[in-house]
């Protein structure tokens, strides 16, 4: 059995941001995101919101055929659990040993000193430690660092916009 992590973390607000993002908003994007993500990622061809209570979101999406991906194309069920308002962990029914996780910390430079981490974790029983399927996993093509960036970005665009 291996694991694989692979995160990448973004500050919120550097100096030359603006508007500044506050804890709430950077929640709210990302829930907007998980709400809408046939808007944020071009494997999606259309989602929709099964069910949302506060501990949880359930999304149907229809995957697109995505060689950089590696996605099925098909229908994807994903169950985010949300640990408000600091974490969302995704798993697909599809890729049940994937889990995408995304986490907003608090930095020691006051309110608006955030941070967002995006982890990838695959958790695989079947593949042996060191084996060509394992290199495989850790040096595949997707990797957390644009969908932290991506993330903010869009939160930013839809406070500036009014939208959130």
């Amino acid at each position: 059995m291996v694991v694989v992590i692979d995160a990448h973390t973004e500050p919120v607000n550097p100096p030359d941001a603006s508007p500044v993002l506050t804890h709430d908003q950077l929640w709210g994007g990302a829930l907007f995101e998980l709400r809408n993500k046939a808007l944020f990622f071009p494997s999606i061809e259309s989602s929709e919101v099964i069910s949302e209570t506060e501990e949880e979101i359930v999304i149907r999406s229809m995957m697109k055929d995505h060689t950089t991906t590696g996605h099925t194309a098909g229908e994807h069920v994903t169950t985010f659990a949300l640990s408000a308002p600091n974490k969302t962990d995704g798993v697909d029914d599809v890729y049940p040993n994937f889990h995408i996780i995304g986490i907003i910390s608090q930095g020691s430079g006051g309110d608006t000193d955030l941070y967002y981490t995006v982890i990838y974790e695959w958790n695989e029983k079947e593949i042996e430690k060191g084996s060509a399927q394992h290199e495989e996993l850790k040096t595949g093509n997707i990797h957390p660092s644009g969908q932290a960036k991506d993330t903010i970005d869009h939160t930013r665009r839809l406070v500036k916009n009014g939208e959130l």
